[in-house]
């Protein structure tokens, strides 16, 4: 089978090679490749830091979407001819992937392969961080920082849907409005204003009748995050679940004894590596909510497979807005 295959993170060695067709554990299945999402966590994969990568050579790629070719002798809930949506640590940049059986879902009637592979960690990630570890009530308002991402996008649309009455777009390429916007957002932060310790406060302020922030999700880090707790309504949270800036922030924990705030960290590997049933949870919820219209996968690219150092390109240099997806055949 092709794979893209990393052989190197020291100089990014990476390439399209024909390597043997996985096999599949007891416990694990063997899926054929329709489409795979690009995720920040590839680009952090050629360079070595990523802190999941297994040592090179290896193959990134974790939202498989396809069709369960095989399965392990273990394994009950699945079987040949399945579409499936398979949730991988790496290897989903292939042809076929073995996936985990407790972390392969049924694709529902109406959700194509390019769908499930743009919603798999990004609208994971966001769904968890926003329920699980952020506890959205409807009628909040709700922040996400880095809204132009796949997770930020994703986030947007997820708390609209899911009750929240104001939603604001933290944004560090301003010029990206217009499509978290369209995404569901009520209002643009400039992330990248002057004197923003003072500035995003006054931002926030003006857009919520001076109520602050009640669920702040956080994937920039850096002075965002400080200016960002300065916007927090009395009894509000922030939710970290990533450092896009590079730099990552110290909590000064007087201020958040001052207003009562919460501060937590959220990632989906935790859920993942663990076989949570939260995942599959999580999955069903995001399917019905996109099968009601409610929520858009947020497709930016479609690319064929050979193009795949194109999108995470694009993410390297910040030219995504919502996700790209490779399409195997």
């Amino acid at each position: 089978m092709r794979a893209v295959v990393i052989t190197d993170t020291s100089n990014r060695s990476v390439a399209i090679a024909d390597v043997p067709d996985p096999v599949p554990g007891d416990d694990e299945i063997l899926v054929d490749v329709k489409a795979c999402g690009i995720n920040f966590t590839d680009l952090l994969s050629l360079d070595g830091k990523y802190q999941n990568n297994p040592p090179p050579p290896f193959t990134p790629g974790k939202d498989s979407a396809g069709i369960v070719e095989a399965v392990g002798a273990n394994v009950t809930g699945h079987k040949v001819g399945d579409r499936v949506i398979a949730h991988v640590i790496h290897g989903g940049m292939a042809e076929k992937a073995v996936c985990p059986a407790a972390l392969a879902f049924p694709l529902p009637d109406g959700v194509d392969y390019d769908a499930a592979a743009a919603m798999g960690l990004a609208y994971l990630t966001a769904y968890l961080a926003l329920t699980r570890r952020g506890g959205l009530q409807p009628g909040e308002v709700v922040q996400i920082n880095g809204a132009s991402g796949g997770v930020g996008l994703a986030s947007v649309s997820l708390a609209k849907a899911l009750g929240a009455k104001t939603v604001l777009a933290g944004l560090t390429t301003p010029s990206k409005g217009d499509a978290v916007m369209a995404a569901g957002a009520d209002t643009v932060i400039d992330l990248t204003a002057d004197d923003l310790k003072d500035n995003l406060r006054a931002q926030v302020m003006a857009a919520t009748d001076k109520h602050g922030i009640d669920l702040a999700f956080d994937l920039v880090g850096g002075e965002v995050f400080d200016a960002t707790l300065r916007a927090i309504a009395n009894e509000g949270r922030v939710v970290v679940s990533g450092f896009t800036s590079g730099t990552i922030p110290a909590v000064r924990t007087n201020y958040l004894l001052l207003k009562n705030i919460s501060v937590v960290g959220s990632t989906v590997n935790y859920y993942i590596k663990d076989g949570s049933p939260l995942v599959g949870e999580a999955q069903a919820a995001l399917y019905e909510l996109l099968l009601a219209g409610k929520i858009d996968p947020n497709i930016m690219n479609r690319l064929k497979f050979d193009d795949y150092m194109d999108g995470i390109t694009m993410l390297e240099e910040r030219k995504i807005v919502g996700k790209s997806v490779l399409l195997m055949a």
